[in-house]
């Protein structure tokens, strides 16, 4: 079934992508780059991403989902091999911008190829897909710290060669029927994109991933550090944070089957009250336990909405411009994955406290509640009436 290659493919793409996260704050040391150097390194591939993406899927609906992802998932292999050859911190932030020029190539063709072949099954086909990508956030961080004990350059040959690998997959195992779109198409590519913000649905869907995208960047980050300040264990640590990528992972995976079947309204009404529980939950805890269930909770909330924002939009958009379309539409999500922790970290200079911080990351959820009860269940396009 193509999906599961593609899933594959995606598992493959997203664990080299993190592979190498843990050890380049001290690669970029190593390499001379300081605090502001070292954060711009960090942050230079999701940056570079998201700014491309709003275009970068037209390339897969003009010349063909599967040829323009064995593109950047070859691009993005390339740039993590000349990763482990840097040697000024410059050339590690070059290739790491390189390295989100692929990202942003290959991503929006990993959706359009997914609602290619989806046939119908929205949320089964896309579940799958963001729950292999779950599977990579729980494996890829204990990898890149298990390869860096051999050498800080390892894990980015590894990166690469995993990326090189998914190209061999993409090449031999995955196939279409989707004919490239002529020069023509351009002008269609752009009516689409105009049509996205003028479509009063679509800014539901993207408060629904908004739910997600704002409040995982302020608890990725001060549910840890709340937990360091309790005196939990690296091991309760680990755990605790486990927890919600598992809860995410598995949550994807079902939710995205019963969606087909119970409809996407229904989990976008549910998930909502789930991430305000566990955002209260997490805010009043102070036991490991405590914060690990609520932790796994959001996970299980957050999926939902951000699986189904996904969906919905696919739900509603024409097959042959799915990639131009979701690729937009990821990347206008993901850029409140910049606002999110910006806001968090300034307010948290004010108030010099964590509690609230957790609490105020549930106020997209807050206000996409009453908005799921009234938006109208979506179907694919090709299965209504």
């Amino acid at each position: 079934m193509p999906i599961y290659w593609i899933a594959l493919t995606s598992f493959i793409l997203f664990l080299s992508t993190h592979v190498g996260v843990p050890v380049l704050p001290a690669l970029a040391a190593q390499l001379g780059a300081d605090t502001r150097a070292m954060a711009g390194i960090l942050s230079a591939a999701l940056m570079t991403l998201v700014l491309l993406q709003f275009f970068s899927g037209m390339l897969a609906d003009r010349y063909g989902r599967r040829q323009v992802l064995v593109c950047g998932a070859f691009l993005g292999g390339i740039s993590s091999l000349l990763c482990a050859t840097a040697g000024r911190w410059q050339w590690l932030l070059a290739w790491r911008i390189l390295g989100g020029i692929a990202d942003a190539i290959a991503m929006p063709a990993l959706l359009g190829l997914t609602a290619e072949v989806a046939a119908g099954q929205h949320g089964a086909f896309f579940g799958i897909l963001r729950s292999s990508q779950g599977l990579s956030f729980i494996i890829a961080p204990v990898i890149g710290g298990q390869l860096s004990e051999w050498g800080l350059r390892v894990p980015f040959v590894v990166d690469g060669l995993l990326s090189l690998l998914a190209c061999v997959i993409l090449a031999l195992a995955v196939h279409t029927q989707r004919r490239a779109q002529g020069s023509a198409h351009s002008l269609a590519q752009w009516s689409t994109l105009k049509s996205l913000f003028t479509t009063q649905s679509v800014y539901a869907f993207f408060l629904f991933g908004m739910a997600n995208n704002f409040a995982f960047p302020i608890l990725s980050s001060f549910v840890p550090t709340k937990g360091q300040l309790l005196g939990f264990t690296p091991r309760q640590l680990s755990i605790l944070l486990a927890s919600e990528a598992t809860a995410y992972t598995v949550g994807s995976y079902l939710v995205g089957r019963l969606s087909d079947r119970w409809g996407r309204r229904f989990f976008v009404i549910l998930a909502q009250p789930l991430i305000l529980l566990a955002c209260v939950g997490l805010a009043l805890s102070h036991q490991w336990a405590g914060l690990s269930a609520f932790y796994a909770i959001f996970g299980l909330g957050s999926s939902m909405t951000f699986l189904m924002s996904s969906v919905m939009m696919a739900d509603i958009t024409p097959s042959e411009r799915c990639a131009t379309v979701l690729g937009a539409f990821d990347a206008a999500i993901d850029l409140v994955l910049f606002v999110a922790p910006a806001l968090a970290l300034a307010l948290y200079g004010l108030l010099k406290s964590i509690e609230p911080l957790l609490l105020i990351a549930a106020i997209p959820a807050l206000l996409a509640w009453p908005v799921a009860w009234r938006v109208q269940e979506t179907r694919p396009l090709a299965h209504q009436g």
